[in-house]
């Protein structure tokens, strides 16, 4: 089951611009090598990434994140919009967390959605997901990490070569993302990571999980206003 986010969702996360969230303890790591041996071995690694619930800001009542692609512009804009204005079945979740709210059956919240124009290939989350999402639950939770990590489908809306990458811009005053294809050259070495993927990598022995940044993320000082001390918050995904 799948509902939507509303604002007390958000209003749990961690600001990444000003808090700690992005720094990744022994206990964070051991999680993720856990999360990503399980992609692997149930063969779930090309369709989910794993992501670090943060924030930028908050929804405010009645709205939702909705990711939009601009393929002329080979940009990804997402914004809270109102959930209104979209048919009960016209957005699917792209990012999602657990629910700690039912202790009953498995539950998640969408936390960004898209609409089908802008989903890409990636088949929308459904009954036939849910024993690898279960597992999933029950690794986060054995490491204490609901409240810490989600999950993202893996999705290439905009056709990605090799060395290219997305630079998302955050603008606090038009309350979006923008993410713009760039030269993956350009992640500045001080980035955070906020989602990872895993690939199988063949030894002689078995097939290995390595792990990618699929995104990163920093916070850069930007043009603060006169008493509103505003951030500009980026992120990079690959």
């Amino acid at each position: 089951m799948v509902r939507d986010h509303d604002v007390e969702d958000y209003a749990g996360l961690l600001d990444m611009d000003a808090t700690d969230v992005g720094v990744l303890a022994d206990d964070d790591r051991d999680c993720l090598d856990a999360l990503g041996e399980y992609l692997l071995s149930t063969g779930a690694w090309p369709r989910f990434a794993v992501w670090l619930l943060h924030k930028h800001f908050e929804p405010a009542p009645g709205e939702v994140f909705v990711e939009r692609i601009f393929t002329e512009h080979r940009q990804i804009r997402t914004s809270p919009l109102p959930r209104s204005a979209f048919a009960r079945a016209q957005l699917s979740a792209t990012t999602m967390r657990f629910d700690t709210a039912n202790n009953n059956r498995l539950g998640l919240v969408g936390m960004e959605f898209a609409a089908p124009a802008d989903l890409g290939s990636a088949m929308p989350v459904s009954p036939a997901d849910e024993v690898v999402l279960a597992g999933l639950a029950e690794i986060l939770q054995a490491h204490d990490k609901v409240d810490r990590f989600g999950v993202r489908l893996i999705r290439d809306q905009l056709g990605l070569s090799e060395g290219e990458t997305l630079l998302e811009n955050f603008d606090m005053e038009a309350r979006t993302l923008y993410c713009e294809v760039t030269d993956q050259a350009a992640i500045p070495a001080h980035s955070i990571e906020t989602t990872w993927r895993w690939e199988p990598v063949i030894t002689k022995t078995s097939p290995t999980p390595v792990m990618t940044c699929q995104v990163a993320a920093w916070c850069q000082e930007a043009g603060c206003a006169p008493a509103t001390h505003q951030r500009l918050s980026q992120h990079v995904t690959t």
